[in-house]
């Protein structure tokens, strides 16, 4: 059986076993945007959503597979009200370290972005001046939101419904808290990742959340379920509610999928739509792979990563013990703390091989072995006795149909 995973730059040729697993989510309609924002569920069409005046924030998830297309084929879709004095704003959550995704706004084509006059704003959580309290929480818990959220009168949601460590399920109202809120609450999540749970379990991070989108009132939500190249594979669009519900079961018909024993060796592909999540993605994707394999057992992936230049995989390369770094993680998390732990966890329960674009020194230091072909990484497939391959793991749940 011959297949390929592509990651980035990178594109692996492979010839698998006939009794290879393989699970891959077929590239969806291209129109999908499309239909979807022509009948969004629970709500009219975007246009007819606004009225004269009114301020409009549209909530960026740059994870979101093909932005600049989303982004474009909602700003079009606010273009055709024939309502006048709209203000539209663009904004994105904070980018640690990176470009403060120039990379993604240069791409949204000027004559778009000038039909209507759109800002384009990059929240910072350590700015007091740029957020304002909302309310309490059933918790007891106050609320602190970006200024542009809480003052908009229509707040459009852009993102993705997916498996998420730390919420079980993202999208919707994920897409507005923590990451619109202060630096205390955005630390707090990253050190909520339950790694025994199930998408389904309780998640007190998804209530709040949920809650916020509550106060907050009826908006407006586009979300994307990628396919397995990390592309646009569906589409739902609409009231909040109803897209976090039909989207949610769509992404389990399409990514969860059972297991009826272990393997000894997964082969996964991480894809890189921007540069910024390649370690996040990675972290998700070994995550997946260590329900699929027996403990000790391999996992090999395929990642066009950036290098990990971070402080806290600084100390993760330094480290003798990977396990040490658990704790202090859990206390205080850092950014990819997230991703970090879900690294480590998987280095304690599988061998890791890494076929990418690094040197295989960083690959040694963060505890993983570098492969340096598609010719080694064949060579692994042909040695194990049941291979199992996942293109896009990050996105994947798969779970034992019969536990031990």
């Amino acid at each position: 059986m011959d297949f390929e995973l592509y990651s980035g730059s990178l594109k692996t040729a492979l010839s698998l076993p006939d009794d290879a697993s393989v699970h891959q989510v077929a590239d969806a309609d291209p129109n999908a945007l499309t239909v979807a924002l022509q009948a969004p569920l629970g709500l009219p069409q975007l246009q007819y959503c606004v009225v004269a005046g009114d301020r409009v924030t549209i909530i960026v998830d740059p994870e979101t597979p093909q932005i600049v297309d989303v982004i474009s084929r909602v700003l079009e879709q606010c273009q055709l009200s024939e309502v006048s004095d709209l203000q539209f704003t663009l904004l994105f959550p904070a980018n640690n370290g990176g470009d403060n995704w120039k990379s993604i706004i240069e791409e949204i084509p000027v004559d778009v972005r000038n039909h209507v006059a759109v800002a384009v704003e990059v929240y910072d959580p350590s700015d007091e001046l740029q957020r304002s309290y909302l309310a309490t929480s059933a918790a007891g818990e106050r609320i602190y939101l970006a200024n542009h959220v809480i003052d908009a009168d229509l707040i459009v949601t852009i993102g993705v419904i997916g498996f998420d460590a730390m919420f079980g399920y993202r999208g919707t109202n994920s897409g507005i808290y923590p990451a619109f809120s202060d630096t205390e609450a955005v630390r707090a999540a990253n050190a909520l990742r339950h790694s025994e749970l199930s998408p389904d379990d309780k998640r007190p991070l998804r209530e709040l959340s949920d809650e916020i989108g509550w106060l907050l009132g009826t908006q407006f939500s586009v979300q994307v379920i990628p396919d397995s190249s990390g592309k646009i594979g569906r589409v739902f669009c609409g009231a909040p509610d109803n897209v976090f519900k039909e989207g949610c079961e769509c992404l389990k018909q399409q990514w969860q999928f059972p297991v009826d024993d272990v393997f000894e060796l997964a082969v996964i592909s991480v894809p890189r739509s921007f540069p910024h999540f390649g370690w996040k993605q990675f972290g998700a994707a070994v995550a997946a792979a260590t329900q699929l394999v027996e403990d000790g057992g391999r996992i090999a992936v395929v990642a066009d990563l950036p290098m990990p230049d971070s402080p806290a995989f600084g100390m993760l390369r330094r480290c003798n013990d990977p396990q040490d770094l658990l704790k202090p993680l859990r206390l205080e998390p850092t950014d990819d703390a997230v991703e970090l732990t879900q690294l480590i966890q998987a280095l304690d329960h599988s061998r890791i091989y890494l076929l990418s674009n690094l040197d295989g020194s960083v690959v040694e230091e963060l505890g993983m072995l570098a492969l340096s072909s598609a010719a080694e990484l064949q060579r692994m497939i042909a040695s194990a006795d049941r291979v199992a391959v996942v293109s896009s793991a990050n996105y994947a749940w798969p779970s034992l149909s019969n536990p031990a």
